[in-house]
């Protein structure tokens, strides 16, 4: 749904992409282009600052009339105006208030799958929830549960929405649309009916912290859909559900709200503080100590050993494949770590070699009681430092330097995908990405707002 100004431009005919000259002149790398396909898909901010609007026209033909964030100078110009009325903690609530939509409307456009499936099997419908798209449910009457999830909303290279051509409508399945987006807000938790879990329902209720929340839909049938951190290594899902009180007799229960659960919404500054204590690094990591994963990497005579969240040796194995020497470098510090993770010293930032001059995101862990070096007289044991880096796109883990920094004490490098996910790694595009402001399109016939040329 949202495709970077550049990608959305390049969609464009030639024609409209030369009248759009002085409009992408105006903007930078941090805004994102945002399509909307119903005349509820976009509400201007009652800010007082004015709007300017471009027309764009797609490769389809479709004419949409795209809204321009204001200039810097006009800005400051409303600033201005309300900063008299504003009260320094009022001005800080502003200020982060506009941090934790930004923040939610970035992690939104990440939820894995796209479209989060509920099933009430109650009566026999499936809901499909499109995060910043729309809400549609599907009947079951006629067919299995498997088939009716094998349809997606499609979305093409910019950003249109069409159904798909799938079995769904193929078998004259019923489906309809219960709301397409309208606009994001940050909302107390709503109380829910019915949850996935238990745990689910104790940290609802004693959430403290407002939730992102997505409305969809018109008027008295809208749809709250909020999201909250869920440390689970399967999918995002809905985790809760709340429906009307008015829904008619005889036909499907009406939604009023879905709860969304997502590891890319655990977020130390916008999620609880229980939260955190959720989704961790060691928690991304456990699986692949459970697995005993180990890598390993040649240097010269030595062969390195990394076991995650075990051990780390150093051997070498002559050409008949006999190891002639090895020494212990450490094995797991837990009681180190432990405090590590306390006093909240395990997220770093460290280069990965001498050839990187920018510092990166890190997770520290401590090995130690390896194999007694000689070197000392009191024949201390060796130990190691592992700095772990994201992975960005990779499928695989490797270890990116071995040094021994000192005598018998050992820096060790290595790199993840499974660390991705955190959002302490988050590299400079998708923190770009959570910074950035979204330049809404919506159809020309249904533009709601009237702009000076």
């Amino acid at each position: 749904m949202t495709r970077r100004l550049v990608a959305a431009l390049a969609a464009l005919s030639a024609a409209s992409v030369a009248s759009a000259a002085p409009f992408a002149s105006s903007l930078d790398a941090s805004y994102v282009v945002q399509l909307h396909a119903t005349r509820d898909g976009f509400s201007p901010p009652e800010d007082g600052v004015k709007m300017r609007s471009q027309l764009m026209t797609t490769e389809s033909g479709q004419q949409f009339e795209c809204f321009l964030p204001p200039l810097a100078s006009e800005v400051d110009d409303a600033a201005a105006d309300a900063t008299d009325s504003l009260t320094t903690k009022e001005k800080a609530e502003k200020e982060q208030l506009a941090a934790f939509l930004n923040f939610g409307r970035a992690a939104a456009q990440k939820v894995r799958p796209k479209c989060v499936q509920y099933v009430d099997k109650e009566t026999e419908w499936v809901y499909e929830v499109c995060s910043g798209l729309l809400i549609r449910r599907v009947s079951l009457k006629t067919a299995t549960i498997q088939e009716e999830t094998s349809a997606e909303m499609q979305v093409n290279a910019v950003g249109e929405i069409s159904p798909s051509k799938g079995k769904l409508e193929g078998t004259g399945h019923e489906v309809e649309e219960l709301g397409a987006f309208v606009s994001d807000s940050s909302r107390p938790a709503l109380s829910y009916d019915q949850f996935a879990m238990q745990e689910t329902q104790d940290r609802v209720k004693n959430h403290r912290k407002p939730l992102f929340t997505q409305t969809f839909g018109k008027d008295e049938q809208q749809i709250q859909v909020q999201f909250i951190c869920s440390a689970t290594s399967r999918d995002d899902d809905i985790s809760a559900v709340k429906w009307r009180d008015d829904s008619p007799k005889g036909g499907p229960r009406e939604v009023a709200a879905f709860l969304v659960g997502s590891r890319v919404f655990c977020d130390p500054h916008h999620s609880d503080a229980d939260d955190n204590d959720l989704f961790t690094v060691r928690s991304l990591l456990q699986p692949l100590e459970d697995a005993r994963t180990c890598v390993t990497r040649n240097e010269g005579w030595w062969t390195y050993e990394f076991c995650f969240g075990r051990s780390l040796r150093q051997y070498h194995r002559d050409g008949d494949g006999r190891i002639t020497a090895e020494f212990s470098l450490g094995t797991f510090d837990a009681a180190g770590n432990r405090e590590l993770e306390r006093s909240g010293s395990a997220l770093v930032s460290e280069h990965i070699d001498a050839t990187h001059d920018v510092s990166r995101p890190a997770y520290l862990e401590l090995y130690d009681h390896g194999t007694f070096c000689k070197e000392f007289e009191s024949h201390a044991p060796r130990k190691a430092k592992v700095f772990y880096y994201c992975s960005q796109g990779g499928t695989s883990h490797h270890i990116l330097t071995v040094k021994e920094t000192q005598t018998c004490s050992y820096t060790v490098k290595v790199s993840s995908p499974v660390l991705c996910d955190h959002p302490h790694f988050l590299n400079d595009e998708q923190k770009s990405d959570q910074e950035a402001e979204i330049l809404h399109c919506i159809p020309v016939a249904e533009a709601p707002v009237k702009t000076d040329e």
